[in-house]
């Protein structure tokens, strides 16, 4: 009987002595990003599908490393109203949840970052790339999402290598569409590309307003240039765009070729690899986007900061969450890190179109003076907190 109660012991001992690590998944019930009144004819103007599956996937690609360190992860999802939202996450803290990862618009990540400041919980927005939200600097919150800034100096970095001189740009009506233009400009700026013009585009069909929705006579009318960028969060503009431009000229941005943090069609760094593990979790099959991969590697550096540091402390571990000594793998051919001044992911970017990866960028002769991811947003001298 002794020796049975020695076995017993044995057998116990690991999982009792296991660290807990509680990660905690907020998404809206409704979210108008991913709003299924957008997809119609068979077209998908947004993204679908759950991001949830790319946090799994996390976990269970880190198994190995956080069984090693007799860490037991538990992950906590939750999906609310606006209205409940600050509720919540905060019920996900007071259960001991020290990492919040979010698929929220902006102002929602905002608002929870301000709500749950005073609180030991890391969150980390996915799928918001706003560059304001990095300015408003909140300590609690990282960014696997890239910036609006980080993907229009991708853009930007290809029209320059390609020797397109001057662009066009387009943007729609609304708030995200005229910030990603914004963006653009700022970009081009930098790298001394010249906007012959920046036009609002209207999605009605009312015919006072033929000059904002006809893409003959919106591209026309205005110097030579030799590109269109185009903001159309939506996506229902710009599909027409290619090849009824007044002058035959590529298309960048929200069409023809789009840069983002990740696309299927990726060959090499392990990429295909990655794809294959994503849609096989996936209940429905589907591709991996750029949602889910910021979503996989938000978990991933949390499970590298916690099965990595020396430091066991809370404090030792965001520590080196945030520091240089994490060299974060998302498949994409660099080591990854956070950036000090602004809590943002550096990566590299990828310039596709609908199926297949033109480059990655930064693209070669792009340098920086200390890491050559950061020549995609922006540097520290340029940024400041609001």
């Amino acid at each position: 009987m002794r020796t049975l109660l020695v076995l017993l012991f044995v057998l116990l001992a690991p999982a009792a002595l296991a660290e807990e690590l509680r990660i905690g998944f907020l998404r809206l019930d409704e979210d108008p990003r991913y709003d299924e009144d957008f997809v119609y004819a068979r077209i998908a103007l947004r993204p679908q599908g759950d991001t949830l599956t790319g946090i799994r996937m996390a976990i269970s690609d880190m198994k190995i490393v956080t069984d090693a360190r007799d860490i037991q992860v538990v992950l906590d999802e939750g999906r609310t109203t606006s209205a409940a939202l600050v509720d919540q996450a905060a019920r996900m803290a007071d259960a001991g949840a020290r990492y919040l990862v979010l698929d929220l618009p902006a102002n929602q990540v905002d608002q929870l970052a301000t709500a749950l400041a005073g609180r030991p919980v890391t969150l980390v927005n996915t799928t918001a790339p706003g560059d304001w939200l990095r300015r408003k600097c909140h300590a609690n919150l990282l960014h696997t999402a890239a910036s609006d800034r980080m993907i229009s100096d991708a853009l930007v970095q290809h029209m320059v290598k390609q020797k397109w001189r001057s662009v066009l740009v387009l943007h729609g009506k609304s708030e995200r569409d005229i910030a990603r233009a914004a963006s653009f400009t700022e970009a081009a700026e930098r790298f001394r590309l010249r906007v012959v013009a920046t036009r609002a585009f209207d999605l009605s069909t009312n015919p006072a307003l033929r000059e904002e929705n006809n893409v003959a006579l919106i591209t026309g009318g205005t110097r030579d240039y030799d590109a269109v960028f185009i903001a159309d969060e939506i996506g229902e503009y710009a599909r027409y765009v290619p090849y009824q431009t007044a002058s035959p000229r590529p298309v960048v941005g929200a069409t023809g070729l789009v840069a983002l943090e990740w696309h299927w069609a990726l060959e090499r760094y392990g990429a295909p690899q990655v794809n294959s593990r994503f849609e096989s979790l996936a209940q429905d099959g589907r591709r991996m986007g750029w949602q889910d991969w910021s979503a996989w590697i938000a978990a991933r550096a949390i499970l590298t900061a916690n099965a990595k540091s020396r430091d066991r402390s809370a404090a030792g571990i965001d520590a080196f969450l945030r520091s240089d000594r994490l060299r974060l793998d998302g498949s994409k051919g660099a080591s990854m890190s956070f950036r000090a001044w602004n809590n943002q992911l550096r990566m590299p970017i990828l310039l596709a179109t609908h199926n297949a990866i033109i480059a990655v960028a930064p693209l070669e002769g792009f340098l920086h003076q200390t890491n050559v991811l950061d020549s995609m947003g922006q540097d520290e001298a340029e940024f400041a907190c609001e």
